[in-house]
């Protein structure tokens, strides 16, 4: 059996739905916590078509589940990871979007931004 492509002559996916390249997105940013890069270099990483990828990651970020900043003119994604939830259910505190700052022209990360946290 020949296994078809993920890409087919004009640029589409094969019927992959967004929701799925969103899911290979996080699941490669969970299983390599430290990773930062552009929606090209992610999408080179999974395999996808990298306008769907670039429209996913922009989709993440809307969810907080991604943040990114602008750094030498190109835009780098980098996974939030999930805080805990206190008991009782609220949230309390920091979300997991407060990690990026954007400070106009010049993002950058606050209270440790890309270095790995130990927690």
């Amino acid at each position: 059996m020949v296994r078809g492509t993920r890409r087919n002559d004009k640029g589409e996916g094969n019927g992959v739905s967004d929701s799925l390249i969103r899911i290979e997105l996080i699941t490669h940013f969970h299983r390599n916590p430290g990773l930062e890069g552009t929606s090209m270099e992610l999408a080179d990483l999974i395999g996808r078509d990298k306008l769907r990828v670039q429209s996913q990651m922009k989709k993440l970020v809307q969810l907080n589940i991604l943040g990114e900043k602008s750094f030498e003119g190109e835009v780098r994604y980098r996974y939030l990871p999930p805080r805990s939830i206190p008991m009782g259910g609220g949230r309390g505190g920091k979300t997991r979007g407060d990690i990026y700052h954007d400070s106009g022209d010049n993002q950058e990360p606050v209270s440790g931004g890309l270095k790995q946290e130990s927690e």
